[in-house]
């Protein structure tokens, strides 16, 4: 799954909530273990979480997600099951905050250029 993919397929998933919390990895996993049932019925299903900003460093324009959003926030994720099979998001939420996001986050984006993909 190559960024660009993604990018396309969340803009047309249409309107996605932003939530703004200090993100952490803590806070990511948990809300996909919460929808545990989307991988466990889909087996092309794949979670990830795409990176527009980590603490005010740019890796990709998500277009039309955070354009609600603060400017002040400087970190900004879109997390969500993308379908390989179909190239749609299946389920997505924006995270946006302006408080320094846990270490983790900041390290797996940033190994990940901004997509991280979670097993």
């Amino acid at each position: 799954m190559d960024p660009l993919s993604l990018i396309a397929a969340i803009a047309f998933f249409g309107y996605i909530a932003v939530v703004i919390v200090s993100i952490t990895v803590e806070i990511i996993t948990e809300w996909f273990r919460a929808r545990g049932r989307i991988k466990a019925e889909n087996s092309d299903a794949i979670a990830f979480s795409l990176a527009e900003r980590i603490a005010n460093k740019d890796y990709a324009k998500v277009g039309g997600v955070f354009d609600k959003t603060p400017a002040a926030a400087t970190t900004r994720v879109v997390q969500g099951f993308f379908d390989q099979r179909t190239g749609r998001v299946v389920e997505a939420r924006a995270l946006a905050s302006t408080r320094q996001p846990g270490p983790e986050v900041v390290r797996h984006h940033a190994a990940g250029r901004g997509l991280v993909v979670y097993s």
